[in-house]
């Protein structure tokens, strides 16, 4: 992807999060990420190819995570971090309840897309935690994938911690360290 087009998705999903699908104009989109409205068109002829273009921009996160070739979960955990805190945030699952009603057959296609990216950077943890010696006999797979859904869902949307005013690489790194290595101390 080149730098424009990286300029244009990363502004149109900055101003989905602050204002809203149906209030975000495409002149705005292309002030905001210092093109003209005719580059913005280019690449993006109609506004609902912009919408559908930013929401995979933002799942691209975790699709590059499953297609990288570490070995470490903590090395790949700490990469989903950075290119999230890369990513514009807002209120998500506010937005996400617009886009159901404004754009409802690319709310199904992001939803479909973030389950299949979540799903698969799951089992691809598992494996390397297993690999790698690090994963726990006994734990309960089907508790610990809910957890891990809640998280990755729910997590960087939570009020409490937006108020912290940590960055999501912080909240990400923090949320590592617990799943990977616990609260408590062990004998």
């Amino acid at each position: 992807m080149d730098t424009t087009q990286e300029k244009i998705l990363l502004a149109a999903l900055a101003l989905f999060f602050e204002q809203g699908f149906k209030k975000t104009a495409m002149d705005e989109v292309a002030q905001r990420a210092g093109v003209t409205r005719i580059t913005v068109y280019r690449y993006f002829p109609t506004k609902e190819d912009l919408v559908r273009a930013a929401l995979h921009r933002s799942e691209r996160v975790f699709q590059d995570a499953l297609a990288a070739e570490d070995v470490d979960p903590m090395v790949l955990l700490n990469r989903i971090g950075q290119e999230m805190a890369a990513l514009p945030t807002g209120e998500l699952v506010t937005r996400l309840d617009e886009l159901k009603r404004v754009y409802p057959d690319l709310y199904e296609d992001f939803q479909a897309v973030r389950v299949a990216s979540l799903q698969g950077l799951f089992e691809r943890l598992c494996a390397l935690a297993e690999q790698t010696g690090v994963l726990r006999p006994g734990v309960n797979w089907d508790v610990a994938q809910a957890i891990y859904w809640e998280l990755l869902v729910q997590l960087f949307e939570n009020p409490r911690l937006r108020e912290l005013g940590l960055s999501n690489v912080e909240i990400y790194r923090a949320v590592s360290d617990i799943l990977l290595y616990g609260l408590f101390k062990g004998d």
